[in-house]
């Protein structure tokens, strides 16, 4: 028995490699573009970037009320289309906000080096990345943490000349009193720290940082920087970058399985009936 497409069906059914190839390439591109706008331009242009979404959203809306004629796949291509931009766009703003955000904070703060512990913090508010003097330490013996479901862990940022602390390496679920374990304190090498905002500051640091000056007699300034201490504060935060460029080449692959998946189920349910009877045909 000849196959069904021989049977004198529409031409949508004898779909050739062309065909094929632009009902999965296309999406898969579309999603490309999208997760390329989002690791280049969104950070300075988010608008621009959404503007390109809806706009590709209305070339496929468009697209798919334009009578298909006799190429049935037309009406199938915009909405894989719209699936490629809706996934691509869901994983780029998940990207954005978790590391491509947090690399243009370091990168677009301010660097010191050669920061003295004892100085006044109130003299690197702009910082994003410091690079301490080769005298400075963690002092792990006055690690504190403050226990709220997680443990907010803190130490103080020392040096020879330091009577009030000025800097406190922080971190979380990595101390015990007397002890802190947190990112890189482990390692003497390690003189620089990333300056904590917004995406990683918690509260309770400040009241871990209560409780070690009650319990080890410290002086402290009343609005310390926290930072978490790092080797190479420059790597940590192109490692941001690198994760941010995980998530959309996983997301530029996600977008090629469902172009495919979607166009397998569409051209399958949207077969004129002559087609699908025949199809089930035993």
């Amino acid at each position: 028995m000849k196959p069904w497409r021989d049977e004198g069906l529409p031409g949508w059914a004898k779909l050739s490699f062309f065909e094929l190839a632009v009902l999965t390439a296309l999406p898969w591109l579309v999603g490309v573009l999208m997760s390329y706008l989002f690791a280049s331009t969104y950070h300075d242009m988010p608008v621009s970037v959404w503007l390109v979404a809806l706009a590709l959203f209305a070339a496929c809306l468009w697209h798919a009320r334009h009578e298909p004629g006799t190429h049935h796949w037309h009406s199938v291509l915009p909405i894989s289309c719209m699936a490629g931009v809706a996934v691509s766009c869901i994983l780029g703003l998940v990207a954005y906000r978790n590391f491509y955000s947090i690399y243009w904070l370091y990168h677009d703060s301010h660097a010191y080096a050669n920061v003295l512990p004892s100085e006044p913090a109130a003299g690197y508010l702009d910082a994003g990345k410091l690079v301490f003097a080769e005298e400075a330490h963690i002092d792990a013996r006055r690690g504190m943490g403050f226990k709220d479901g997680s443990t907010y862990c803190v130490a103080p940022i020392v040096d020879a000349a330091t009577s009030s602390v000025q800097f406190w390496a922080a971190g979380v679920n990595c101390c015990s009193r007397g002890n802190f374990e947190c990112d890189d304190a482990w390692d003497e090498k390690a003189h620089a720290g990333l300056v904590l905002r917004q995406h990683s500051w918690h509260p309770q640091y400040a009241l871990a940082v209560k409780q070690a000056a009650a319990a080890f007699g410290l002086a402290t300034a009343k609005n310390p920087i926290f930072v978490e201490w790092v080797v190479d504060p420059e790597k940590v935060e192109m490692n941001y970058w690198m994760l941010g460029n995980g998530i959309l080449i996983g997301s530029c692959l996600i977008s090629l399985v469902i172009s495919a998946l979607v166009n397998v189920v569409l051209l399958r349910f949207t077969a004129p009936p002559e087609a699908q009877a025949f199809a089930t045909r035993p």
